[in-house]
């Protein structure tokens, strides 16, 4: 199951939660007529996956197409992978845009059908004034997941599971409700000669919370487990939180405390507090701008643990964007001792983006992050590696062709991660809904230079989607990397992969995988089958 996760790296073998049950059949996309537009911007991108700040509370809905704007034109098309109340994860339709940080992102919020032109402009408000119905949505999933290791006796697990989420708009009185509950059963495999480990249950609740929005156009009111919208820094929270969102301005506030970090259950132990307000041009404007200022403040059975000041600033146009954030410490007490000063400047972050034609994109950036929160199906050999350059500096430029294919080359230096003071040169290409098959082509390759090791890592993968309904790729690459110092010598590690994506009817979507990893001996395959029903 995607759900949310540091970009911190984790055992290569651990693919936890790699359902992809949240996804929708290919052809079933979210309604594009009778709603109104709204608005959004990109706050991440790993990969092929772009990250948005909304969700299902926000009228979005899995498999939802949006489309990307800069300076009033639409520059690229979008299609939602990933979905919680509060973010969404997307991929990037044909053809291909090199986007950024910060960029607009325009949908539409109420799923209704589209009119046909031939309705009269009666009908259309009919359907407009449907979009207010009360509406009751989810899915229900069931997944199982196999690792089986060889070569070195550690053993492997099986882990059956299920899933259930469910989001209400529009219920009596204007109250909405979201909820996403999942619960595993692992059992480990014996290793060697030792006793067998018990199996382990789980059940986490992601979600559970009742929302209300009174006569008071744009006021809503949270209460329960919940994402801290505009304070996206808090991430899950049990608690009650008030947002006010106007044409030109939007405010609002949290109370609560983080649940329990082993078991997931309610906890009283660390509460947390913030506001925020937020000032922003009309968005889709030819020059679009905002700036979002808050502070959060957390705390240890009643001792100070972090109190923070943020800001955030935003532009976006035809020929430039940027995405800037800054945190700011405030110590008192214990920190102050530690800190020897009363401020500290934490987790900057910046990218510029200059696009002088559409062919053409120039970037560059920085970030001193220490964890970023973001949607994963899996944790691949490929993933960690760019976890661990993601803190530092880069910069790059990007040539695309007008349909199907884009290139790009960047330089970055980490003075961040597991590497040290690291730098790393990519190349990477692309080639995407190619043919009537819709064949997609991805090529990447880097070499990098650190106080560990050197080395190279290269990946590719090829897709295919003929029908619409089945979407088949495979993929896989290779790390090879030099110790530096006395441990010199050489490693490699080896990965490939096979999925499947089957789309039954408008409610059935069934996804099948086979993973294997391999290096220095040591070998592990995971195989994940799932099944989930969209009601």
């Amino acid at each position: 199951m995607r759900r949310l996760l540091k970009s911190r790296p984790l055992p290569a073998l651990v693919r936890a939660f790699v359902a992809c049950c949240l996804a929708a059949p290919a052809g079933t996309l979210a309604a594009q007529g009778g709603g109104a537009d709204a608005w959004t911007r990109i706050t991440y991108i790993s990969g092929e996956t772009i990250y948005l700040e909304v969700g299902s509370r926000q009228g979005l809905t899995d498999r939802t197409t949006l489309d990307v704007v800069r300076g009033g034109i639409t520059i690229a098309r979008l299609r939602v992978t990933a979905l919680s109340s509060g973010r969404a994860a997307c991929e990037m339709l044909p053809p291909p845009v090199e986007l950024a940080i910060g960029d607009s992102v325009r949908y539409v919020a109420a799923a209704v059908p589209t009119a046909p032109a031939a309705r009269t402009a009666s009908a259309a408000g009919g359907a407009a004034r449907r979009a207010d119905a009360p509406t009751l949505r989810g899915r229900v999933g069931l997944r199982y997941l196999v690792i089986a290791a060889d070569g070195d006796g550690s053993g492997g697990l099986t882990q059956p599971a299920y899933d259930l989420r469910l989001d209400g708009r529009n219920l009596a009185g204007g109250l909405a409700v979201a909820a996403d509950v999942r619960a595993q059963r692992t059992k480990y495999a014996a290793v060697g000669a030792g006793p067998a480990r018990a199996a382990v249950n789980a059940t986490r609740v992601y979600q559970a919370s009742l929302a209300w929005a009174p006569g008071l156009r744009g006021l809503r009111l949270t209460a329960g487990r919940q994402l801290a919208g505009a304070l996206s820094t808090v991430g899950i929270f049990d608690g009650v939180g008030v947002d006010l969102d106007r044409a030109h301005w939007s405010t609002g506030g949290f109370a609560g405390s983080q649940p329990d970090v082993a078991s997931f259950g309610l906890s009283g132990r660390v509460r947390e507090f913030g506001a925020y307000a937020q000032w922003h041009a009309r968005q889709g404007s030819r020059q679009s701008m905002d700036w979002t200022l808050g502070g959060v403040g957390s705390y240890v059975s009643g001792a100070v643990d972090r109190e923070y000041a943020f800001a955030r600033f935003t532009t976006n146009g035809p020929l430039f964007s940027v995405y800037a954030t800054q945190e700011l410490d405030f110590n008192r007490g214990w920190k102050r001792d530690v800190e020897h000063t009363s401020t500290t400047p934490t987790a900057t972050f910046a990218s510029v983006h200059v696009t002088p034609s559409r062919a053409v994109s120039v970037y560059g950036g920085f970030d001193n992050r220490r964890s970023v929160r973001l949607y994963r199906d899996y944790q691949s050999p490929e993933i960690a590696f760019d976890d661990a350059f993601r803190e530092g500096t880069w910069a790059g430029f990007s040539l695309a062709a007008p349909r199907y294919a884009r290139m790009s080359i960047d330089r970055r230096d980490s003075r961040g991660g597991s590497n040290g003071q690291s730098s790393a040169t990519t190349f990477s290409a692309s080639a995407t809904g190619w043919s009537r098959a819709r064949l997609g082509l991805r090529a990447r390759g880097t070499q990098f230079d650190g106080p560990f090791a050197t080395g190279t890592l290269v990946s590719g993968a090829v897709e295919a989607d003929p029908w619409g309904v089945v979407r088949l790729e495979a993929n896989g690459g290779a790390r090879q990397s030099t110790a530096s110092g006395a441990s010199a010598g050489t490693a490699r590690l080896s990965w490939w992969g096979v999925d499947a994506d089957i789309g039954i009817g408008r409610s059935l979507y069934v996804l099948l995988s086979t993973y294997r990893e391999r290096e220095a001996g040591r070998a592990s395959t995971q195989t994940y089958a799932s099944i989930s029903w969209r009601f």
